[in-house]
């Protein structure tokens, strides 16, 4: 069965029923699409502050 299908079948319900299978499909709808895992904001950076991380971090000397 493919959306052509569905699509006629829906538009051959009564008004009512429409409504009923909006309302559920639009509640399926929101359920799946709700999964994707946010992403974590970074916090805001000045130039400053990211030449320091840089320095501090990338042009440490070994200690060996």
């Amino acid at each position: 069965m493919n959306a052509s299908h569905v699509y006629h079948i829906a538009m051959a319900l009564p008004s009512d029923e429409r409504e009923c299978l909006y309302d559920m499909l639009g509640k399926s709808i929101i359920k799946s699409t709700n999964r994707r895992k946010k992403r974590k904001k970074l916090p805001d950076f000045t130039v400053d502050d990211g030449i320091k991380y840089l320095i501090r971090t990338q042009f440490k000397q070994n200690k060996y």
